[in-house]
């Protein structure tokens, strides 16, 4: 017998209400499964959501760290090339311009199954051997892993100094000492072939690099020459840098073309155009040029003479950092060479306020006397011959002497000119160390 729902009253309860109630249940029952049915997908959403989130996050930070380690190992091959290309004294004839090298590969070193690079190496001018003083471009393309860059940066020289600037006198052939004559150096002397007199002669220096006989007596240590020939044209390179004086623009001396009884500075030319570093340069048409009783802050390059001159009273300086107060490839004679330049007795002003002497002693008087000088490097690629100073003094110069054959006639003391190693003159760098031009590195597209 069916048994008889109640209220709370103990009111029995129609059947129709008893099913109503049951109804309503089991719809609450329902509401509540599809609720968490729901929340169950909204979740299992946010899972997969967040996975994917992830799964993108580690693929962006791996590509992040490859485009990085593409970046540094560029920037790395940048480095590789420029000291390649230092220490490799042949590498303008083995590569060539804009040529891009093949792959390195890196893989092992850097612990990527796909890590390279390559290069090219670039010129302006387009020829990487023409001159070995132009600025160069190098790019570096790197790959690693599954992202690829590029860098470029300008290589320039580095001034070092070259071998030579160590020394106070270097001969590519001989040095000969005659008539008695002596040389004094307080720096070492190297003469690549003999060391000859006809009479007495002798040398005091440090050390004596001498690769052949030496026929005098030597006061210091003996070792072996190894004086190595030039590997670039020192009086082109002091052209290349300077303003022009028309040999026919000069004054004339004793029936030769010259510079005298006149100042010549980065201020001051008396026969053109002044060059703001005081750097000149004569193509002498294959005649005789004179430098004679004058004031110089100024570099000369004389090209095609058939002898430099220099004679009376000198005050020669090289100007900022040339270094050099004479490059030629013309034999030079210094005669007769006086010890005072005496504005008074030459009617002459040697010190205007556009080259006042010492930077700061200037007047327009005709009554100083400015004591002759020689301090910078002379340099040529003939002879250079010293006869006898007009009151017998020995000829005293502040600095380098280089050239074929020195041939001594009179005495010669050569100061130390050591300034010049640590600011290297540009015409006596060595062009084959390089480094990073300031300014030029950047990011450029892959070759």
């Amino acid at each position: 017998m069916n048994a008889v729902a109640n209220d709370r009253c103990g009111r029995p309860i129609p059947r129709s209400a008893r099913h109503t109630r049951r109804r309503r249940r089991d719809a609450r029952g329902g509401y509540l499964y599809v609720a968490v049915l729901f929340t169950a997908l909204i979740v299992a959403g946010a899972v997969a959501t967040a996975l994917s989130l992830d799964t993108t996050r580690i693929k962006s930070h791996s590509a992040a760290m490859d485009r990085e380690s593409a970046i540094r190992l560029a920037e790395s091959e940048l480095h590789r090339v420029s000291i390649q290309l230092s220490t490799d004294p042949n590498w303008r004839a083995d590569l060539t311009n804009a040529a891009v090298s093949a792959w390195i590969n890196y893989g092992a070193m850097a612990g990527a199954a796909n890590a390279a690079t390559r290069f090219s190496v670039r010129d302006d001018d387009g020829d990487l051997s023409d001159e070995l003083f132009d600025d160069l471009q190098v790019i570096a393309h790197a790959r690693f892993g599954s992202a690829q860059a590029a860098v470029s940066v300008e290589l320039e020289t580095g001034f070092a100094p070259l071998d030579w600037l160590r020394y106070g006198v270097t001969t590519f052939d001989d040095l000969e000492c005659h008539d008695g004559a002596t040389l004094v150096s307080e720096r070492p002397v190297q003469v690549f072939d003999d060391c000859r007199t006809n009479s007495i002669g002798y040398l005091t220096t440090a050390t004596l690099e001498c690769s052949g006989t030496i026929g005098f007596p030597v006061r210091g240590d003996i070792a072996v020459s190894s004086v190595a020939a030039p590997v670039f044209d020192v009086v082109t390179r002091y052209q290349q840098n300077g303003t022009e004086i028309p040999y026919a623009a000069l004054s004339t001396y004793d029936g030769v073309r010259a510079i005298a009884l006149s100042v010549l500075s980065a201020n001051s030319n008396p026969y053109g155009e002044t060059d703001p570093n005081g750097i000149y340069w004569i193509d002498a048409e294959g005649q005789d040029v004179r430098i004679v009783n004058a004031r110089l802050v100024a570099t000369l390059a004389i090209r095609n003479a058939n002898r430099v001159f220099l004679n009376g009273a000198l005050a020669w300086e090289a100007p900022g950092d040339s270094g050099a107060i004479l490059v030629t490839d013309a034999e030079i004679q210094f005669d007769a060479i006086e010890p005072t330049l005496d504005e008074t007795t030459l009617g002459a002003n040697f010190n205007p306020p556009a080259t006042p002497y010492r930077g700061f002693d200037a007047n327009l008087t005709f009554s100083d006397r400015i004591p002759t000088e020689f301090r910078g490097i002379v340099y040529t690629t003939d002879n250079l011959l010293v006869r006898p100073t007009a009151d017998g003094a020995p000829l005293t110069l502040t600095g380098l002497l280089l050239c074929r054959d020195l041939k001594l006639y009179h005495n010669l003391f050569v100061r130390s000119y050591d300034e010049v190693l640590t600011h290297v003159p540009f015409g006596f760098a060595d062009p084959q160390p390089l480094r990073f031009k300031s300014g030029t590195f950047r990011r450029v597209d892959t070759l």
